[in-house]
């Protein structure tokens, strides 16, 4: 994973309780929650809610590959700024890296998300219309 400067978006979450273990440290699994939100968030930033991706290129995002390296914990109430940038374009898929940290402070875990574009009516395979990838391109 590359450092704050490849960063193409940031995304702020608060840890809620909900998100924590019985210790108050954050359940590995809330990590993805924050990860898919800023991805969502980075999408709209450019112009394309999943909503809008669905409708006007009958395309949807679902995640084919996961990977999360995880560093130091996170606790309940710690401000974190999930990372968002594209590693690689394929023709039908994305592989976004996406660098969770404490705010101002040390990484927390690293994830590598690899997402594949499928036909919102058929959940196949669908190649990435240039227009989306032109605008996702950093």
């Amino acid at each position: 994973m590359s450092g704050e400067g490849a960063w193409v978006y940031r995304h702020r979450v608060r840890v809620y309780y909900e998100d924590t273990d019985a210790a108050g440290v954050v359940y590995h699994t809330s990590y993805l929650r924050y990860m898919d939100r800023a991805r969502t968030e980075w999408l709209r930033s450019h112009g394309w809610s999943v909503g809008r991706l669905a409708s006007e290129l009958g395309l949807l995002f679902v995640v084919g590959e996961v990977k999360v390296r995880y560093r130091i914990p996170a606790h309940h109430d710690d401000e974190l700024e999930v990372g968002v940038r594209v590693e690689s374009m394929r023709p039908a898929s994305l592989t976004i890296d996406q660098p969770v940290v404490l705010a101002d402070g040390p990484l927390v875990c690293e994830g590598s998300i690899r997402l594949v574009a499928v036909g919102s009516d058929t959940f196949r395979p669908k190649p990435i219309p240039q227009t989306l990838l032109r605008a996702l391109d950093p």
